[in-house]
């Protein structure tokens, strides 16, 4: 990835909503304070960041390094491929995925080896884009709300990503935990008008 890519993805998390979205979604999985937690592309870190401020013992995980310079949000944070993450079985309390497996070719692998790192009783969540999330819509809700620049172009790239690869319904996230031979505990529609499904499971 690019130096300005990364520059983006910077930009993306902290002078957008995005960073008020992972807030919202870091709320919503309700993390306990002493939690070992993992991120999983965690871009440049602002998700670990924000869970070490609910009292969590945060990591960060991406397969891009770059996304981790000239500095990272979080100080720490690891450069690794979900596939194959780097820890020992039975780690973490909380493994976060946001924006990361609608672009997987196989999305269950990855949440088998994130569920892998899972202590007995610990929770995978994941903030996936949804069935309510297409060009035209983003387009329509970028131009009520007024969106200008990264804000509006992130959102614009985000659902024709979306439609160029895989949105989740609510029987499609079911589908997704239980074929990781997990069960969906909660599922929600959020960002804007729905456009984004936070989900967590349980082994």
């Amino acid at each position: 990835m690019s130096l300005k890519d990364t520059d983006y993805f910077l930009e993306l998390q902290t002078q957008t909503g995005w960073g008020r979205t992972l807030y919202g979604f870091a709320k919503w999985v309700v993390p306990q304070p002493d939690w070992s937690t993992l991120d999983v592309g965690c871009g440049p870190g602002l998700l670990a960041a924000i869970l070490s401020r609910f009292g969590c013992k945060a990591v960060g995980v991406d397969f891009d390094l770059e996304m981790f310079h000239p500095s990272p949000l979080h100080p720490i944070v690891v450069a690794a491929d979900v596939m194959a993450l780097p820890f020992p079985s039975q780690t973490f309390d909380l493994v976060t995925a946001t924006n990361l497996l609608f672009l997987l070719p196989q999305p269950i692998p990855a949440m088998i080896e994130m569920k892998r790192l899972l202590r007995h009783g610990g929770r995978v969540a994941m903030l996936n884009p949804s069935e309510n999330l297409t060009e035209q819509t983003a387009l329509a809700f970028a131009n009520e709300k007024g969106l200008e620049g990264v804000a509006r172009e992130s959102l614009l790239n985000w659902a024709r990503r979306a439609e160029d690869n895989r949105r989740w319904t609510e029987d499609d996230t079911q589908a997704l935990y239980a074929n990781a031979g997990m069960e969906c505990v909660a599922c929600s529609l959020k960002v804007g008008p729905g456009f984004g499904r936070f989900s967590w499971g349980l082994a």
